[in-house]
């Protein structure tokens, strides 16, 4: 579409060409508004992510209560290949309750989770045994979390395995 102008736009898709203009300055607004407004505190996330994890490890549902944003959103990426949540969780209550309920599932597992750092962000990489089953990627504003994108996609999965490894042996 960026190669096109908004005349060639709008008689492909049956609208005016001010319509068209409308669209694109309405999409072009939306992408700045979702840009970060922050550059995030590394030492800051990384005691937050820390605090997060131990009070998951150990159950502590007030403890993570405290940790999350009244916002907090927790968002999966599968893409129906394995499972996890389809539609996004919304709320403190409800996203510590889920974080709590995985937990609680990994334990009759080999799982281990390892902190990292993906994408300038704060991560949990999760395996089952040697097997990447995960990446959550955490979000943090204010000292609280405001956001986990889950990653269980193992088509996205497998580059991400490949940069592990690369790391590995640089």
């Amino acid at each position: 579409v960026f190669g096109f102008d908004y005349d060639e736009i709008a008689g492909a898709v049956g609208k005016s060409t001010a319509a068209v203009r409308q669209v694109a300055h309405r999409a072009r607004e939306h992408v700045q508004a979702r840009r970060k407004r922050f550059t995030p505190d590394t030492e800051k996330s990384a005691e937050v992510t820390t605090q997060f994890l131990t009070a998951a490890a150990t159950g502590d549902l007030d403890g993570l209560m405290t940790l999350l944003a009244p916002n907090v959103t927790w968002t999966a990426d599968s893409d129906g290949k394995v499972s996890a949540a389809r539609r996004p969780v919304y709320g403190p209550d409800r996203v510590a309750r889920l974080v709590l309920g995985l937990l609680r599932g990994a334990v009759d597992y080999d799982a281990r989770i390892d902190l990292a750092t993906y994408n300038n962000a704060p991560a949990l990489v999760l395996y089952l045994g040697e097997h990447l089953e995960g990446i959550i990627l955490i979000e943090i504003e204010d000292g609280q979390i405001s956001h986990f994108y889950a990653m269980r996609n193992p088509d996205k999965l497998g580059g991400v395995l490949v940069e592990r490894e690369i790391r590995r042996t640089v």
